[in-house]
């Protein structure tokens, strides 16, 4: 086996919503304000049917191929070569979203808190912890996710409580001023960044102990990040204002800046970070131990632990390249990158799982899993 460990529907569950927030808990705020201004709550409220909807294809295919990831049973449902093709695809999105993401936190390390530190450098510091998460295993990871889930709610609503007296609701008003069609611009982006991004734990499902859970841990725990979501733009707009959060980068962290209680409590800005800190790496380190696992799979290879090394050191110089500034990669995440994501997370298993239906694969799998 190139990976012996499991994990509960549970720990599967809590791994998705940290995995979920990563990023999107600093910028997705920001991203929606530009589209949707003070209707952006409302788009991440939309947002429900697209999510219920891509987890059904995705368990489906993991029903139907129980023991396999999508770069093994594509091959089988699409034939050798086209299978290969679409395996190859995988693994060079996997590669890339690793290096974006690694990007992203080089970005707001070296902007808001190490603001003279080189960011070739904290992507270093970075990448070795995350490169010994992997090499730990899945289990270990798992875990990780688990141990900072408390924490991460436990800031989330400390800083909520702390934003009360600085929340102006009628900064979102009025409501839908310009009718429906600036909210549902707004998906757009959404579909892209987080939501098909959670295509890497079709690689992961697998691994989960009673598969029959894990759709309805997926779905809970998916349901859960739209309402943290939408709580947060909510509380971001209603502090900073729209103009404010359309133009700000990392619109959350700027809001923590706005706590203050007396004289004596302030500057607690740096709770935000801790939450986006655990939430990153545990997105990080899952699209890298991702990346590893599907390349051992594609080569049929007899552990992941090989490439670790080798990817980690590629990941590195590739993150510096993938954007070149905070404008660019706020044009490529609105418009280029939503399709680049969904093309992997709905077009792809989508195609496999209408074929695998017309070849009537299902019972095959089934019958060839109970054999072994």
């Amino acid at each position: 086996m190139i990976e012996n460990g499991k994990i509960s529907p549970s720990q599967f569950g809590i791994t998705v919503f940290m995995y979920t927030l990563g990023s999107a808990v600093l910028l997705m705020p920001s991203v929606l304000a530009t589209i949707a201004k003070q209707d952006a709550w409302i788009t991440v409220l939309m947002m429900i049917p697209a999510v219920l909807l891509l987890i059904q294809i995705w368990t489906q295919l993991a029903r139907m191929f129980p023991h396999e990831s999508i770069i093994q049973y594509s091959e089988r449902i699409l034939g050798k070569w086209l299978g290969k093709i679409v395996a190859l695809l995988y693994l060079s999105y996997f590669i890339f979203l690793t290096a974006l993401v690694l990007r992203n936190v080089g970005g707001f390390i070296t902007t808001h808190v190490l603001v003279e530190t080189p960011m070739q450098f904290v992507h270093i510091i970075f990448m070795v912890a995350v490169v010994y998460g992997a090499y730990l295993g899945l289990e270990v990871l798992a875990r990780t996710s688990e141990i900072f889930f408390p924490w991460v709610l436990g800031i989330y609503f400390l800083t909520s409580i702390l934003l009360i007296h600085n929340i102006d609701l009628s900064k979102l008003l009025p409501i839908l001023p310009d009718g429906w069609m600036p909210p549902i611009k707004a998906i757009y982006p959404l579909l892209g960044f987080p939501l098909s991004e959670l295509v890497v734990f079709l690689i992961i499902l697998p691994f989960v102990n009673n598969q029959n859970k894990s759709r309805k841990y997926f779905n809970l725990f998916m349901v859960m990040n739209v309402i943290f979501g939408t709580i947060i733009v909510v509380i971001t707009i209603s502090v900073l204002g729209v103009d404010l959060t359309a133009r700000s980068t990392f619109a959350v962290f700027d809001v923590a800046k706005e706590i203050a209680i007396g004289k004596f409590f302030s500057r607690v800005e740096i709770l935000v970070g801790g939450i986006w800190i655990m939430t990153i790496f545990v997105k990080l380190s899952f699209c890298f131990y991702v990346t590893n696992i599907a390349f051992a799979q594609f080569f049929k290879m007899k552990s992941f632990r090989i490439t670790i090394l080798p990817f980690g050191l590629i990941v590195i110089p590739l993150s510096m390249i993938v954007y070149k500034n905070t404008g660019e990669f706020s044009t490529f995440s609105t418009m280029v990158y939503p399709i680049y994501s969904l093309f992997h997370g709905l077009v792809i298993p989508l195609i496999l799982l209408c074929v695998a239906k017309i070849r009537k694969l299902k019972g095959k799998v089934a019958a060839e899993s109970s054999v072994k």
